[in-house]
């Protein structure tokens, strides 16, 4: 993670557009795409998209699951 990730309380990460698209190997215009449809727990500051790493992770936990649901 970069330095301007933001710490809100202890073990809360704020991420940005392009901590993400590292973090889950996307492209910045994919997360961009998937942020601006809500298809990702985001939120808009200003002109800028934060997301909170915890929300991103049970985001991915859930989507897992569900995948799976529909993939038996």
């Amino acid at each position: 993670m970069s330095k301007k990730s933001i710490s809100v309380d202890p073990g809360v990460v704020i991420m940005n557009v392009r901590e993400v698209a590292g973090y889950l190997r996307l492209s910045e215009a994919k997360v961009y795409k998937m942020a601006n449809e809500g298809q990702m727990p985001a939120l808009r500051v200003g002109k800028s998209w934060r997301f909170k790493r915890d929300l991103i992770d049970e985001w991915i936990r859930r989507e897992t699951k569900m995948a799976a649901r529909v993939h038996r």
